[in-house]
């Protein structure tokens, strides 16, 4: 189909082609038709605007003078959708989603930074940027969903990649999760997402039975197959498994003290693998790290110091930039051979945090892994620990770590290890671990921190508690259930290696002046 609009001239060349793509990481399948001249006022001869993937919904795609290209914005919001889909006499627009190439997909920037108000009659009367090909970055491309176009999204979703999860179909009318997929909607599914043939498959088929969605597996996209709104009601989600696709990558490390530290492996598709130590550079382990949840790499030893692997040892490398949220985001390239004792190793820094306290740098010890947040156990938990942690957080450095759940027990079960700090280490997870078990850890026996940040809470009266500070100096903090969070002042204490005194503000009562002891 193509689209004409006032002050055409000359005769309409015919752009014709087939493209797949992605938006936010789900497939389409459209016709790019239609390069047609315009001579819109503002703009000159030889322009053009199309939305491909149906006549009214898809990436936006500008034309001039028969060169083609994208639109390219880091802002690219419903404002300017909506003159595009008006200009398409397409109706309002419904969503201004982001786009993702698939891999190995070369952009065409053309046109940067368009601004529009909304009530512009055309593009064209927009704020027009720059007609260039500077490049792009993937997530600036933009979409317009138009509410008359036939868009429709697949995904597979609550997987570790794209390329692996549970299917789902999306229109502009909601998401439609897809129940009792068998081997061949699960090949269309892959084939049209970009990512390879279909490895695993939610059910097979059984000879005579009914299926709310039927492909023959060598459709072009899953529109082409057949759905039974009639067997919709009889879906049954709890006995549906992931679709994997062999394009799917993930990753997890074994073999450490927790799950945030060990042997690297990869998941291609079914299969895990190790990587060659080599191969494992700074970006690479920060991706992996960030794609676990467990905060950034801070050491990766090599010679399989996490012990030997089994299965493959990866051949292909990954070529990472250090900002993708996935491994399977970063591009590859050849890798170096070699066997399981040059095993990868990665330790990451996991993710802590100091909670129920004043602000963030006095509280319970909480520790992130894989998403989930638990205390650590107040058993072994000292000062040079303290010191360690709080400089990981930019706190300064540890003035007390209050007895065991003074900030309170948390309400998740308590994280088992031990750490040994000699106090210069600048991540905890450089320290030596040991394993408590859970016997040895009292419920609600909660470690905790008070760092030498800027604030400290009120004072109120007698609620005190006794701490250390470093260099052999002491003082009392003030805790209590106090709201505001008064500046800490420092007065200086008398001569060389006198004691510090600190003077809390309380914002109701008077000040209560704590002196060094």
């Amino acid at each position: 189909m193509r689209r004409l609009w006032g002050g055409c001239r000359g005769s309409v060349e015919t752009f014709r082609c087939q493209r797949e793509g992605r938006v936010e990481g789900h497939a389409f399948l459209w016709p790019c038709v239609g390069s047609l001249p315009l001579s819109p006022p503002s703009v000159g001869p030889g322009w053009a605007l199309e939305v491909a993937h149906s006549p009214c919904d898809g990436v936006v795609l500008v034309g001039r003078d028969g060169e083609w290209g994208h639109v390219c914005n880091q802002e690219w919001t419903l404002a300017e959708a909506s003159v595009v889909c008006r200009q398409l006499g397409c109706g309002p627009a419904v969503g201004a989603p982001k786009y993702v190439p698939l891999l190995g997909e070369t952009l065409r920037p053309r046109l940067h930074n368009v601004s529009c108000r909304g009530d512009e009659p055309s593009f064209w009367d927009c704020s027009l940027g720059a007609w260039t090909q500077t490049a792009c970055p993937h997530e600036w491309v933009v979409v317009a969903l138009c509410a008359n176009g036939t868009f429709r999204e697949i995904r597979l979703v609550k997987g570790r990649s794209p390329c692996a999860g549970l299917p789902e179909i999306r229109n502009v009318n909601g998401v439609d999760r897809l129940c009792g997929l068998h081997e061949e909607e699960a090949t269309v599914f892959c084939g049209e997402l970009g990512c390879g043939r279909a490895l695993q498959a939610p059910r097979r088929a059984a000879a005579g039975s009914s299926r709310y969605m039927t492909c023959q597996g060598t459709e072009p996209t899953i529109r082409n197959c057949r759905l039974n709104n009639n067997l919709r009601g009889g879906c049954d989600f709890q006995q549906d498994a992931e679709v994997v696709c062999s394009g799917h990558v993930e990753a997890r490390l074994e073999g450490g003290e927790h799950p945030c530290a060990g042997r690297l492996e990869v998941r291609r598709g079914l299969t895990w693998g190790t990587v060659c130590d080599a191969d494992l550079d700074q970006a690479t382990a920060h991706v992996v790290c960030r794609e676990l949840r467990c905060g950034s790499a801070v050491w990766a030893p090599s010679g399989a110091h996490f012990g030997l692997g089994s299965g493959p040892v990866w051949t292909e490398a990954f070529r990472c930039a250090g900002n993708e949220s996935l491994l399977f985001h970063c591009p590859r390239g050849p890798g170096h051979r070699c066997g399981h004792r040059r095993d990868a190793g990665l330790r990451c820094s996991g993710e802590f945090r100091l909670v129920n306290g004043s602000g963030g740098c006095e509280g319970r010890v909480e520790l992130q892994v894989q998403g989930a947040w638990a205390p650590i156990c107040a058993a072994h938990w000292d000062l040079a620990d303290a010191t360690v942690l709080c400089h990981q957080l930019n706190c300064g450095s540890a003035e007390a770590t209050p007895p065991g759940g003074h900030f309170g027990a948390g309400d998740v079960g308590i994280w088992p290890d031990a750490f040994h700090c000699a106090g210069t280490e600048p991540y905890l997870w450089h320290c030596p671990v040991s394993t408590l078990g859970n016997r040895a850890c009292a419920p609600g026996s909660t470690a905790a921190a008070v760092c030498s940040g800027e604030w400290a809470r009120p004072c109120l009266g007698s609620l005190t508690w006794g701490g250390h500070l470093e260099g052999g100096r002491s003082a009392q903090r003030c805790w209590g259930p106090g709201s505001a969070l008064p500046r800490l002042s420092h007065l200086q204490g008398a001569g060389a290696g006198g004691g510090l005194d600190q003077l809390c503000l309380g914002s109701v009562t008077p000040a209560h002046r704590l002196t060094s002891q």
